[in-house]
């Protein structure tokens, strides 16, 4: 009897923590992408991402889903604390506009970055769950 108590309280838990994962709107989901970035957590980032899913990261380079997650998983990015602020969200429906500030500091490949970033995601809705499919950073200057 222990155990089987023991095992619905830990499916419980897991049940909680699953959904939290799951973005309940637009501007969640754009919260959870950075916080997946920031915890290095590529198997967040695998449920969060569209399969077309691209970065146009600061020098206009096109980043996709799997080039991302890859990075991450291997360290070649490394963020090592982000505050977002400002958000402001424009919703279409299925489709959500976040643009907002991301105050950064991280690593990319050898090089580090400390500033703040403005930045523009893209969320859609499909199969009744919010994705990320872009994301646009540019540096504040």
């Amino acid at each position: 009897m222990k155990f089987i108590a023991l095992f619905l309280a830990l499916f419980s838990i897991a049940v909680v923590t699953q959904a939290q994962m799951a973005p309940v709107d637009g501007t969640d989901c754009a919260k959870l992408f950075f916080n997946a970035l920031q915890e290095k957590d590529a198997a967040a980032l695998d449920q969060l991402l569209t399969t077309d899913f691209t970065v146009t990261s600061f020098n206009g380079q096109q980043i996709s889903r799997e080039q991302l997650k890859q990075a991450i998983s291997e360290g070649l990015i490394v963020v090592e604390s982000g505050m977002l602020s400002g958000a402001g969200t424009c919703n279409y429906r299925d489709v959500a506009v976040i643009t907002g500030l991301w105050s950064v500091r991280a690593r990319l490949q050898n090089s580090s970055f400390q500033g703040d970033l403005s930045y523009m995601t893209v969320c859609v809705r499909a199969g009744g769950r919010w994705q990320v499919s872009a994301v646009q950073l540019t540096p504040v200057n």
